[in-house]
């Protein structure tokens, strides 16, 4: 299952890393925002109010898609209305810190109405800093979650709109980071509903746990090392062959973690993943795991971004409950003016399925993006995209193109 939005991927990444989504119009969109400069004129601010700080806001956007169900061939366009408005609250008291951000994502088409769909998120978390470089972190979410049709196990049916998930979950965490040492542990758990009757068969739950252990011998880095565990187990059994699709994955990885402010930032890691599982008829696996986001930053005004992930998530083809992905994005981010932003990027997406047919898909993406702020409250935007993808199974491959504008208000 791999939900485009990256609403799930996203939030689970945050809770497995021991990090915390902040409160921030960037949640929602920003064509740039990891490069966006302090000139006071532009530059937003939460409003604050007693001991709150609060964020509203919101998103418009026309889009169109020239194959908006993701087919090779007969492919139907349209254009998509989409409003995203969002708020955030925070509120700190001493070591304690406190935020609720919730969103929205209303899609609505001209002319094929039934992929109409509405998404929506919830994320709380409590963040405790008894001193300085040690941390205590709690996290609640809730998604309503809207697939893409050009995912890898994307709905294919027409007339009955996209899947729909809810997405229930949460984590526990604690980072103790000195001068020398670095020790961080996270538990997370997840559990995912289709909620449509005919997809049933995709419930399941995660439970998953990482201990990651880190030392600086000077510089501006720690090497590290990072045990995880991740158990899935599925509402129900495999559909056509009746197998037990639970599994459990353990994994090692040995990597760099860097400090936040200097030239490069994030954390990276390569290792092994070993997939067992629990029906003795069926096999497991060993692969190599990798996990890392980076941000370069030779200027303030320009940050590149490359995102890296190899491993096992969970698949619904039959005859398997699991798939190795394999996702590489390179991302540059420019101020090119202090009221004028700009973006572009690349993505490889590779899925090698299990089971007995083994199918393989591989995708390409493109995306640019351009934002110029009126003010600090209201900018205007535009990004195009085109993506491309190939797969060893008949009729799943396609090409795409989408290109959409949009207005964005912050209060």
């Amino acid at each position: 299952m791999h939900i485009r939005s990256l609403w799930f991927v996203s939030a689970a990444a945050c809770a497995i890393a021991g990090t915390s989504v902040s409160v921030s119009a960037q949640e929602i969109g920003s064509t740039a925002g990891g490069v966006l400069g302090d000139d006071s004129e532009y530059r937003h601010q939460p409003v604050p109010f007693g001991p709150f700080n609060i964020e509203v806001g919101a998103e418009a956007q026309l889009e169109y898609d020239d194959n908006i169900f993701a087919e090779p061939t007969a492919t139907e366009s349209d254009v998509i209305a989409r409003f995203r408005p969002y708020a955030g609250i925070e509120h700190r008291t001493g070591a304690l810190r406190t935020t609720l951000s919730t969103k929205f994502d209303l899609r609505r088409y001209f002319d094929f109405t039934s992929e109409n769909a509405t998404g929506a998120s919830a994320l709380l978390t409590s963040s405790y800093s008894p001193q300085a470089g040690e941390a205590f972190t709690l996290t609640a979410l809730a998604d309503r979650a809207i697939e893409d049709r050009g995912d890898p196990e994307a709905r294919e049916i027409e007339g009955i709109g996209p899947r729909i998930y809810r997405i229930l979950g949460g984590s526990a965490g604690y980072t103790r980071q000195g001068s020398r040492f670095l020790v961080e542990a996270v538990g997370d758990y997840r559990n995912v509903d289709a909620l449509a009757i005919i997809d049933a068969q995709r419930d399941y739950e995660t439970y998953s746990g990482r201990v990651t252990v880190g030392y600086r011998s000077g510089g501006p880095f720690y090497l590290t090392g990072t045990g995880y565990y991740t158990r899935r187990n599925f509402r129900l059994r495999e559909p056509i062959t009746n197998i037990d699709r639970d599994t459990s994955t353990v994994g090692a990885l040995a990597g760099i973690r860097f400090d936040d402010g200097g030239l490069i930032e994030g954390r990276v890691g390569a290792g092994i993943f070993k997939l067992s599982t629990d029906d003795p008829l069926r096999d497991g696996r060993t692969g190599f795991s990798l996990q890392g986001q980076l941000a370069y930053r030779p200027t303030q005004r320009t940050a590149v971004r490359l995102n890296l992930f190899n491993g096992d998530v969970a698949s619904f083809r039959s005859g398997g409950s699991t798939r190795t992905e394999t996702n590489i994005g390179l991302f540059v981010e420019q101020e090119i003016r202090h009221n004028f932003l700009g973006s572009a990027g690349v993505e490889f997406e590779r899925y090698n399925f299990s089971g007995s047919n083994s199918p393989t898909q591989q995708r390409w993406r493109a995306t640019t993006g351009l934002e110029y702020l009126i003010n600090r409250r209201l900018s205007v935007f535009g990004r195009v995209s085109y993506s491309d993808r190939s797969s060893d199974g008949p009729l799943e491959g396609y090409s795409r193109f989408r290109a959409g504008a949009g207005v964005r208000v912050r209060l």
